[in-house]
């Protein structure tokens, strides 16, 4: 055999070889995809605009997408609500006992809420800088529940200034630069770091 056939002998059998390991490691770390189910918004701010609160919805869903995430229709997660606020007049959406009644009655993985807390805004006139300006008070939460490990975290996100009014002081924007905040201290990521597994989680009543 010369060397020319010989190199070529040896290319095929790398690329049968690396075929054979990754469709061996394809099979051995199939994905299967979480559950998610992502509450109803609570809106105890008594916020009107509902496209504004729509916003951290949709922002909060962000990570939960195919393959590693799947999430549960929208009006699932609402009846199911629904059903157990009726059954527990006292509790909210928010409270542990309920999320984890949620993940149980949908058979989801994860579940997870989102609140808008606090919702003020006060604009104003100053005559000595001869321009407007805009006070914030906004908070928003979000609640989380991994059914794999009973993981109950709760999210915070904290906008309290005086600034010129422009369009970063509009509400919508501040909505989502807070959900985007509240998205990197959620334990469920993009990509997890383990399949089905989020323990590098603590659990924790506020951050």
């Amino acid at each position: 055999m010369n060397e020319r056939a010989g190199g070529l002998v040896k290319k095929i059998v790398f690329l049968l070889l690396l075929a054979y390991f990754s469709t061996t490691a394809s099979a051995g770390y199939a994905i299967t995809p979480l559950k998610v189910a992502v509450m109803p918004p609570m809106n105890t701010a008594d916020y009107h605009p509902q496209q504004d609160i729509q916003i951290l919805q949709d922002t909060i869903k962000k990570p939960f997408k195919y393959p590693y995430y799947t999430l549960l229709p929208a009006d699932m997660a609402a009846e199911a609500a629904q059903s157990l606020l009726t059954e527990n007049k006292q509790a909210r959406l928010s409270d542990e006992i309920i999320l984890s009644a949620v993940a149980d009655a949908l058979s989801a993985d994860i579940v997870v809420v989102v609140e808008l807390d606090r919702a003020r805004q006060q604009r104003f006139y100053s005559h000595r800088l001869d321009d407007t300006y805009v006070q914030s008070d906004i908070t928003i939460k979000c609640y989380a529940y991994s059914a794999a490990t009973k993981q109950y975290d709760i999210m915070k996100a904290n906008k309290n200034s005086v600034e010129g009014e422009s369009i970063q002081t509009s509400p919508e924007l501040i909505f989502k630069d807070l959900a985007e905040e509240i998205l990197i201290k959620l334990p469920y990521k993009r990509i997890p770091p383990a399949q089905g597994s989020h323990s590098d989680t603590v659990k924790k009543r506020e951050g």
